[in-house]
């Protein structure tokens, strides 16, 4: 078994909180952190017949994509669909843990899924997230500790640059310490100007882990006073954003995609181009994505996929020479839910830990199929 707290740390793998887009509602909706967890269930949404289907399957916990809160409760009701469904999870004892726009926007999120679905490659965000500040740890570290220190924050979760981890940066110089009366020096001697050789060593944090990371570096540094820098930097998380845009592994002509595409997705799609027209690079964005048809053109992609185009911005892409195609709301995102329940239950694993992850049968969509 799992605490709720615990099952949630190893979600924010998948999806860091610090991700979220601006007063997203994202994190534990309802539920104890110190609530017991052996079955987790993952759903594109909750609904009351997502909520009878964990009861039914014992599950004590429920990942969502879609939030159920998205603004602040005044109050809890019976007599109102978001507070029965509240009141129903509360009832059951059944934890409910949502990941929205931080899972839209992290790598190998419901973009990325749905590029790889869509047969794209060379994958990289389309819309950058440039709001989420990253930061710099510096430290001054003895020579003979470097190799050590390098290994402790890297395992700490610090300098992870896209799919690498452990990546530093280290320039040689002199250091010079005059430890006082009380001090209790690792090197040198008392009362006397010392020079040391050390190194600068800097490294890249997410804003989940830089208190963990600063503690874990004064843990490992042998110095009584440790000298260290926390810069924030604007560079954004590799491959981090919303959207995806990528090379079609084999272009082809819209038409015969557009067959394709729908047996992949499972879904009728609503497509404005030419049908003749070859297409080779296309931009993706789970959900709904109109407003990004700015960043699209701009990428050269030739076809967005995307959810919930609106009239007037069907026109707007049509303008601009863009093919676009609205595959819905839910069956752009849904995609994920089979693919973030299985690395879920990767993670769990690894961490020694002993929950079933299970991937909901309910079909919460609320259009009905022609």
């Amino acid at each position: 078994m799992a605490t709720v707290s615990q099952m949630m740390a190893i979600a924010g793998n998948l999806a860091p909180a610090y991700l979220r887009f601006k007063s997203d509602n994202v994190g534990l909706q309802v539920g104890d952190p110190n609530g017991m967890v052996d079955r987790l269930l993952v759903t594109l949404e909750v609904t009351q017949d997502v909520v009878d289907e964990a009861r039914a399957k014992d599950t004590q916990m429920i990942l969502s994509h879609h939030p159920l809160i998205y603004k602040s409760l005044n109050r809890v009701l019976a007599t109102d669909d978001v507070g029965r469904l509240v009141a129903n999870l509360i009832k059951s004892d059944i934890s409910l843990l949502v990941a929205h726009t931080n899972l839209d926007r992290a790598r190998d999120g419901v973009s990325d899924v749905l590029a790889r679905t869509l047969d794209l490659e060379d994958i990289e965000a389309l819309l950058p997230a440039q709001d989420v500040q990253m930061f710099k740890l510096v430290v001054f570290v003895p020579e003979d500790n470097i190799n050590k220190m390098i290994a402790a924050l890297g395992s700490a979760g610090g300098g992870v640059i896209g799919e690498y981890s452990h990546c530093t940066f280290r320039v040689e110089g002199t250091g010079t310490f005059y430890p006082m009366l009380g001090a209790h020096s690792y090197l040198g001697k008392i009362g006397e100007l010392n020079q040391v050789d050390e190194y600068r060593l800097e490294i890249l944090v997410t804003p989940d882990k830089i208190e963990h990371i600063i503690q874990t570096m004064l843990r490992v540094h042998p110095y009584e006073e440790v000298a260290y820098d926390v810069y924030e930097v604007k560079n954004p998380p590799v491959g981090v954003g919303f959207g995806r845009v990528g090379n079609l592994t084999k272009p082809g002509r819209l038409r015969d995609l557009v067959e394709r595409w729908s047996i992949a997705l499972d879904s009728d799609l609503r497509v404005s181009g030419d049908w003749d027209m070859v297409v080779k690079r296309v931009a993706v964005c789970g959900g709904s994505g109109g407003e990004l048809i700015p960043a699209v053109k701009a990428s050269g992609a030739d076809v967005y996929v995307t959810g919930d185009v609106k009239y007037h911005a069907a026109h707007a892409a049509k303008a601009i020479g863009l093919a676009i195609i609205d595959a819905g709301h839910g069956e752009t995102e849904r995609l994920v839910v089979p693919d973030i329940a299985k690395r879920l239950q990767q993670l769990v694993y690894e961490s020694g830990l002993n929950v079933k992850v299970l991937v909901s049968e309910i079909d919460t969509n609320p259009w009905n199929k022609g």
